[in-house]
C-alpha cells in the first residue's frame, strides 16, 4: 500500500483565498464545522447509548453479550471501509471542489466492488467465527448482518463528497437521520423478534439511508470529468489498513475476553460476562464517540493546510486540536472516574453493573486511543497513512500480548474483566505515545505541556470530590457525577486555560456571521 503523492506545484493555479486566511478565521471554520458535525455526533452518541440500554433490558445479559459480540465483529470491517471511505474521497475533493463530481463516481464503482467482496466474504466466514466461539449459533446471525459493509461502503461515498466540500450541516443531517431510523428499527425489532429483530433493523437501517444521501447528494452527473481511480485506490489503501487497524483497536479487548472466557465456562454464561463488558465499554468510549467529530472537521483542513505547504496553518491546526481534544476528553473521563458502579446501576439496574471493575480502567486507555485517532486523521490528512498503520499496529501487538499474558491467568468475573481492560489500555497508551512522537518530529507540534499539567491536576481534584460524595444511591451518583464535572471546569477557569483568544473563537462560531 502507497502513500498519496502530493500534485507537482509547477504550473498549479494559485491557491484559494482561504489559503492566506488569518488563522483566527481557520479556527472559526473548524469550529463551526465541528458545532454542526459536534450536534450530530451528540445525538449519535444519545441514540447509541440508548440503543444499548434499552436492548440489555428488551432482550437480557445473554443476548445482549450475542448482538454485542457479532456487533463488535461486523463493525470492525464496516467502520474501517466507511471511515477509508469518507476520508480518501474527502481528501481528493477538498484538493479541488471542481472535481466532486469526479471523485464521487470513482468512488462509487470501486466501492460496489470492495463492498460487495466485504459483504461475500462476511457471509462465507460465518461458520468459522462461530466456532471460535465454540457457539454454532453465532453463524446465522453473522450472516443476518452480512450485507452492512456493502451498504455502508456505498453510502460512505456520498458523506466523504459532502464532507470534502466542506457542506458540514448536510453531513450532519445524515447523522441525525440515520441514528434517528436505526434506533426505532432495532428496538423495534428487538421487542418483536429479540436478537434476529435486532440485526435486522440495523440492515433495514442501512438500507433507509443509502437511499436518503443518493437522493440528496445525486449520482454522478453524465459528462463529468473523469478521476483516475488508481489515486483513490493508492490512498484509499493505506486509509482503509489503517481504519480496520484503529476499529480493531476499539473492539479486539471485547472479542478477545469473549474467546477467553469460552475457554473456561460455558455459552451461556461467556455471553453474559461479555455482556457485562460491553456495558462498561459502552461508557467508556463515550470520549471517542464526542471526539471522533473532530477527526471529521480537521481532515479536510489539514488536507488543504499541506497541499498547500502551509507549515505554519498545520502546526496551529495540530497543536490547536490536540489542546481541545485533551480538555474534552478528560473531561468525560473525569465524570465517569468519578463513581463508576453507582452509574452502571443507575443506567442498567443491579445486573448490569457487573463491568464497574473493568470501567475506570478502560476510560483511562480510551482517551489515549480517542487522541490518537485525532492525531492519526492528521497524519493521513498529510499523505502519510504508512506512518499510522505503525502507530495502530503497536496498539494492537501491545494489547494483545498483554491480554494473553494477564487475562487467562485470571478466574472468570471481576479480575478477568479487569484484566482484559488494563491489557487494552496498556496498547492504547502504547499507540498515542509513538503519535505524540511523530508529530513533534513532523510538524514541531504537540499539545501546550502547560494545558497537560493543568488537565492533569483538574481531572484529579474533580474525582477526588466527586468521590467524597457520601451515599450510594441514584441521587447521590448524579450528584457525585455533577459535582466532578463542574470542579473540573471551574480549575480549567481559575487556571486561565481559557483565555481572551478562546473565548473570542467560540463568539465567533457560536456567531451567524
Amino acid at each position: 500500500m502507497t502513500e498519496s503523492p502530493n500534485p507537482e506545484p509547477t504550473g498549479a493555479p494559485p491557491p484559494p483565498p482561504e489559503a492566506s486566511a488569518p488563522r483566527a478565521d481557520r479556527a472559526v471554520e473548524a469550529g463551526r464545522g465541528a458545532l454542526f458535525i459536534g450536534v450530530a455526533k451528540v445525538f449519535f452518541m444519545l441514540s447509541a447509548f440508548v440503543q444499548k440500554v434499552l436492548l440489555l433490558r428488551i432482550v437480557g445479559p445473554a443476548e445482549f453479550g450475542i448482538f454485542s459480540v457479532v456487533n463488535a465483529a461486523v463493525s470492525v470491517v464496516n467502520n474501517a471501509t466507511v471511515q477509508g471511505t469518507i476520508q480518501s474521497v474527502s481528501k481528493f475533493t477538498a484538493e479541488k471542489d471542481e472535481q466532486a463530481e469526479a471523485v464521487k463516481r470513482a468512488g462509487l464503482r470501486l466501492q460496489l466492488l470492495v463492498g460487495g467482496a466485504l459483504g461475500i466474504g462476511f457471509f462465507l466466514a460465518a461458520p468459522l467465527i462461530a466456532a471460535k466461539y465454540n457457539d454454532p449459533g453465532f453463524a446465522r446471525w453473522i450472516r443476518l448482518v452480512a450485507p452492512i459493509p456493502f451498504l455502508y461502503s456505498l453510502y460512505a461515498v456520498f458523506v466523504g463528497s459532502a464532507n470534502g466540500q466542506r457542506r458540514f450541516r448536510l453531513q450532519a443531517s445524515f447523522d441525525i437521520g440515520y441514528s434517528s431510523i436505526k434506533t426505532l428499527l432495532l428496538l423495534g425489532g428487538a421487542a418483536l423478534f429479540g436478537v434476529g429483530g435486532a440485526i435486522g433493523g440495523f440492515v433495514g437501517a442501512a438500507i433507509a439511508i443509502l437511499v436518503v444521501a443518493a437522493v440528496v447528494m445525486g449520482l454522478p452527473k453524465p459528462g463529468a470529468e473523469s478521476f483516475p481511480m488508481r489515486r483513490l485506490v493508492s490512498f484509499m489503501g493505506g486509509i482503509v489498513a489503517y481504519t480496520f487497524l484503529i476499529n480493531l483497536s476499539l473492539q479486539y479487548d471485547l472479542l478477545l475476553f469473549r474467546w477467553f472466557v469460552a475457554q473456561v465456562t460455558e455459552a451461556k454464561e461467556a455471553n453474559a460476562l461479555a455482556g457485562f463488558y460491553e456495558t462498561a465499554r459502552n461508557f467508556a468510549l463515550l470520549p471517542n464517540s464526542a471526539l471522533l467529530v473532530i477527526t471529521f472537521v480537521i481532515f479536510p483542513l489539514v488536507s488543504r493546510s499541506t497541499f498547500q505547504e502551509d507549515q505554519a496553518a498545520t502546526r496551529a491546526y495540530v497543536t490547536q486540536t490536540l489542546r481541545y481534544a485533551l480538555i474534552l476528553a478528560v473531561a468525560m473521563a473525569a465524570v465517569l472516574w468519578a463513581r463508576p458502579r453507582g452509574l452502571l446501576e443507575l443506567v442498567y439496574g443491579e445486573a448490569g453493573a457487573g463491568g464497574a471493575a473493568a470501567l475506570p480502567i478502560l476510560v483511562v486507555g480510551v482517551v489515549a486511543l480517542s487522541l490518537l485517532g485525532i492525531a492519526s486523521a492528521m497524519i493521513n490528512a498529510s499523505g502519510r497513512p504508512r506512518v499510522t498503520i505503525a502507530l495502530v499496529s503497536s496498539t494492537l501487538i501491545v494489547g494483545t500480548a498483554c491480554a494473553f499474558a494477564l487475562v487467562p491467568r485470571q478466574s472468570p468475573g471481576p479480575a478477568m474483566l479487569r484484566a482484559a481492560a488494563l491489557a487494552a489500555a496498556i496498547g492504547m497508551a502504547t499507540g498515542f505515545g509513538g503519535a505524540l512522537f511523530y508529530l513533534r518530529a513532523r510538524f514541531a507540534a504537540n499539545p501546550p505541556l502547560a494545558t497537560v499539567l493543568r488537565v492533569a491536576g483538574a481531572a484529579a481534584l474533580a474525582v477526588g470530590v466527586g468521590r467524597a460524595v457520601p451515599g450510594t444511591g441514584a441521587l447521590s451518583t448524579l450528584g457525585s457525577l455533577a459535582l466532578a464535572g463542574i470542579v473540573y471546569l471551574v480549575v480549567l477557569v481559575l487556571a486561565r486555560e481559557f483565555g481572551p483568544a478562546d473565548r473570542d473563537k467560540f463568539r465567533k462560531i457560536l456567531s451567524r456571521r
